[in-house]
Parts: structure tokens; C-alpha cells; sequence
């Protein structure tokens, strides 16, 4: 009887030793520490695979407009993505209308608009353009340990990791908040980074915006992986310790 017991006992220790613990959880609890710091932001650079919409506008619209791009109407929300941009080739070139080839990849947005309002005052097509670029295929993928994995968009040329993770509904009670890993192709190398969200330290590295195409993997803690997914929540865990002590309870009696 007494052996009993001690095996439960022994069985609730390993449970809760396995639980996490509020320092494990708290997001940025060092956030005052790094509050008042310069923030920095890194432009965003064309790859391949990028979609842009570029926009030729002059005080005269009628000569501006051999250099748009013009959607019919009725297409689905995917056609008229791909319709009104230009598809970045593998090359790291687009095609305009009259310009043609544009070298694009590895400069930004705000970089390639210099570059067409150049050629086509150089070129005496326009006197006074204003030319204006975005890409329309910006996405990231969420994988692991948050309420909604998936592939999310966004408009703006980068957004925040909390902004990525919010969107994906949060992390999970089983999520590693120590160790979340992006993953970022750049140049033709794949860059992977280890952030801890426990601190505020990373806030201040641009490198961890998020930008076009990122992945993101949250890791699940030693309990989740050791159960193979049965105990999802903390509220499991006190549900099995609270079944063990009653067992305990009658074999005692």
C-alpha cells in the first residue's frame, strides 16, 4: 500500500516539476529597462518571387497612362493581385510598358521608384512623374505553438513579431516563449534567428521585423512533447493532479 502511494506521490512530482513557470510565461519582463531607445527600421528589398504594384501618374493622366497596367473588371481578388503587378522574375527583373526591363531584386521599394521616375525623365517620356511602389504579396507563415497557425497577410512593409503573433491568435500555455525561431531567406541564404520573448532586449534589432515571406516556429515545451499532445493546457495538468490525489485519497482510506 505504502509502495502505492509513494509511486503516485513520486508521479505527481514529475507533473507539476514539468509544469511552466510564470517567469516562463510573462512576455518582456524586463520592458521598462529598455523603454526610451532609438528605434530603427530596416528597408524592405525585392526578391524574387515579389509581386509590385507601380503606379505612373503626371499632371497629365493621358501620358502617364501607356505605363500602367489596366485590370478588367470582374477578376477574382488573386487575378487582379497578379494582373495589376509585376511578377518578379527568378532573375530579379520586371517588364514595363515602353521601359521594359527593370532590374529590381535587392533594392527597395522607395529605391526602384527613383530608379523608374529617372528613366522616364531621362528618357524624355515624362517632365514631372511621381512614381509610387508597393508589393502586394506580403505574407508570413506561423507554424507550432500558437492558437492559429498559418499563412497571414499584411500591407505594410514590415510589421512587429508581437503583431505576427497576435494575428495568429496568441501563443499557447505549451508554447517556448524563450526560443521562437524566424526563418528569413535574404540574398539567396537562409538566415535563422532564436528570440526570446521573455526580454525586451530583441525590440531594438531590426532584424526582427517581420518582413515578405518569414516564417515563424514556436516550439512546444518538454510536457506537450512528452505527452504527445494530450495535455494541451495547464488546466489539464491540475485535472490529472487533482484525479491522482483522489486516487491517493481511497487507497490511503
Amino acid at each position: 500500500m505504502k509502495k502505492n502511494v509513494a509511486s503516485i506521490i513520486f508521479l505527481l512530482l514529475l507533473v507539476t516539476q514539468s509544469c511552466t513557470t510564470k517567469k516562463d510565461m510573462l512576455y518582456l519582463q524586463d520592458m521598462d529597462a529598455h523603454s526610451n531607445k532609438n528605434l530603427s527600421f530596416v528597408m524592405t528589398k525585392i526578391q524574387p518571387n515579389d509581386i509590385l504594384k507601380i503606379d505612373v501618374s503626371d499632371l497629365n493622366p493621358v501620358v502617364a497612362a501607356p505605363f500602367n497596367l489596366n485590370v478588367g473588371a470582374g477578376s477574382s481578388s488573386v487575378q487582379m493581385m497578379e494582373l495589376s503587378g509585376y511578377l518578379v522574375t527568378p532573375e530579379g527583373t520586371i517588364t514595363m510598358p515602353i521601359l521594359n526591363e527593370i532590374s529590381v531584386v535587392g533594392l527597395s521599394p522607395s529605391k526602384i521608384e527613383s530608379v523608374i521616375k529617372n528613366r522616364l525623365i531621362d528618357e524624355g517620356y515624362l517632365v514631372n512623374p511621381t512614381v509610387q511602389v508597393r508589393v502586394l504579396n506580403n505574407k508570413f507563415t506561423i507554424l507550432g505553438e500558437v492558437r492559429s497557425p498559418g499563412v497571414y497577410p499584411f500591407t505594410e512593409e514590415s510589421i512587429s513579431l508581437l503583431d505576427a503573433i497576435g494575428m495568429a491568435g496568441d501563443l499557447t500555455y505549451s508554447a517556448i516563449r524563450k526560443d521562437i525561431q524566424l526563418l528569413r531567406e535574404t540574398n539567396g541564404k537562409r538566415m535563422v534567428y532564436h528570440i526570446d520573448l521573455t526580454t525586451a532586449a530583441w525590440m531594438s534589432n531590426p532584424d526582427f521585423q517581420i518582413r515578405q515571406n518569414d516564417v515563424i516556429i514556436v516550439v512546444p515545451n518538454k510536457l506537450k512533447v512528452n505527452s504527445g499532445g494530450l495535455i494541451k493546457d495547464p488546466l489539464q495538468v491540475i485535472g490529472v493532479i487533482a484525479s491522482l490525489l483522489a486516487i491517493i485519497l481511497l487507497i490511503s482510506k
